[in-house]
């Protein structure tokens, strides 16, 4: 590999590093910790987001299944941002006052607020567990093959290297460290993806529009017919998984936690949208282009850095390996810092009611890290094949457990503890064994999921007792 490119990631690992002890330095209790003392402008916040969104699943996966599928898989994309919008607009201002008058430090501590039930909490919490270390394992995979691809290292050593290096920042840096280095990892990723779209369209021998349908016809169509690579059967489903993906995904919305104030919610909405928009177009675009110049591969996943092969210039090729590196580690804190919370937070100190110091707190926070990292790496050494296989039913059953819980509870007076219990369970179970299934009938597992969650999220709340008074006025001013 040339010295540029080594040079180039050389660099940016050593920055994540001191942004990580800077982190450390700064963090004196659990709100440093989890949401960084509530204290994040709208600048830093809008890159948290997009960054926590925005992983291996977008630039390893959502490249290799453009190229797949061809020029409508731009549906999935308009899908997460529509949602990404949605969940600012309707939870973002809302979300950052309670968590400020209720000191919520987690998601499952709004749950047990809203319902007034612990036992919606422990839910969430081993939900939480359950479905995060699926997608850490998406992200170990993407950059086991970067590295291998890009420089010749061992799959293996590469997956446990880049673990080292990021459970350490994360261990003892926390999510002020996540904050600090999401803002490097989220400018590396916005030039890398950009520097990536203007190197193959440049390359192009002749305009898309002529050469596209010449090359890979079946894709160059506004929806699946016959020949296409998907049914529109399944594209349905994959965007409604796409959407709630990104509109109930607990990591990104307890990002909205640690907002400062009003001026920071207008600021990081204009910016995540601009960005977000920019990102989901570019990123589709550069697998069609990719099937133009790689018709055929030896796996989809690959796609991405074949095309970074073709960049010339050094310099770009350092910088476009870098965004990959960087989506993979600003997903990867964030969902650590995650599970963190929801082990010693929800589940010791909340719910089991573990008396421990500020000090010690912190400590088991840090040994989850460091226990559910070793997990992800052992299993990130035989992943599946498709990112996109391991990535969307662990993504999906995220967004559809806190879809419910968030939305009708900050909207719904009437939605109880019954119907949230009801609608986290409904939805785990039948997506997960719907899919184990094999997705029966032509019917997929986010469409059964949705189909089932829903009216037995509403009959359970309709025969049970509302919630009380007094819990309702602290939601409902």
């Amino acid at each position: 590999m040339n010295w540029v490119v080594q040079s180039i990631i050389v660099i940016f690992f050593v920055s994540i590093f001191a942004l990580g002890i800077l982190g450390q330095r700064r963090t004196k209790g659990t709100a440093d910790y989890y949401i960084g003392g509530r204290s994040v402008n709208g600048f830093l916040i809008a890159f948290v987001y997009i960054t926590s969104m925005v992983s291996a699943g977008a630039m390893v996966g959502w490249i290799s299944q453009a190229w797949q599928w061809g020029i409508y898989f731009i549906y999935s994309a308009n899908a997460v941002t529509v949602a990404a919008f949605l969940c600012w607009i309707l939870l973002g201002r809302k979300l950052s006052a309670l968590s400020k008058e209720q000191n919520y430090l987690t998601v499952p501590d709004f749950i047990e607020a809203r319902y007034d039930s612990r036992t919606a909490r422990m839910i969430a919490s081993l939900i939480i567990l359950v479905f995060s270390v699926p997608l850490l394992v998406s992200q170990f995979t993407a950059i086991g093959k970067l590295l291998q691809l890009s420089t010749g290292m061992s799959y293996s050593y590469a997956v446990i290297g880049f673990g080292l290096v990021v459970f350490l920042y994360v261990t003892f840096g926390g999510y002020l460290a996540v904050i600090y280095t999401d803002v490097l990892q989220g400018f590396f990723l916005l030039v890398g993806v950009l520097v990536l779209f203007v190197s193959v369209f440049r390359n192009m021998p002749e305009p898309l529009n002529v050469i596209y349908p010449k090359v890979f016809p079946a894709g160059w169509v506004s929806f699946p017919t016959e020949g296409s690579v998907t049914t529109p059967g399944f594209l349905i489903a994959f965007v409604l998984l796409s959407f709630f993906g990104a509109f109930g995904s607990p990591n990104c919305i307890r990002a909205f936690y640690s907002m400062r104030d009003g001026r920071a919610y207008r600021q990081g909405l204009s910016i995540t949208m601009s960005i977000v928009v920019l990102l989901e177009i570019i990123i589709v675009m550069i697998g069609i282009y990719g099937k133009v110049f790689f018709p055929e591969l030896d796996s989809a996943d690959n796609i991405v850095y074949y095309l970074i092969e073709t960049i010339r210039s050094p310099l770009a090729a350092g910088i476009a390996l870098t965004a990959i590196a960087a989506a993979v580690m600003s997903t990867m804190d964030s969902l650590l810092i995650q599970c963190a919370s929801a082990v010693e937070n929800d589940i010791f100190t909340r719910t089991l009611h573990i008396r421990l110091s500020e000090k010690k707190r912190l400590t088991v926070a840090r040994l989850t890290v460091a226990v559910i990292g070793f997990i992800c790496v052992v299993w990130s050494l035989r992943p599946p094949e498709y990112l996109a296989l391991l990535m969307y039913p662990s993504w999906g059953v995220l967004g559809l457990s806190f879809a419910w819980v968030f939305y009708l509870g900050l909207y719904w007076k009437r939605f109880n503890k019954a119907g949230a219990v009801t609608a986290m369970i409904t939805s785990v179970v039948v997506f997960t064994v719907w899919n184990a299934l094999g997705n029966p009938y032509g019917i997929y597992h986010v469409q059964m999921a949705l189909a089932v969650s829903i009216p037995a999220a509403l009959i359970a709340t309709w025969l049970t007792p509302p919630t009380a008074e007094e819990t309702l006025k602290k939601f409902f001013k």
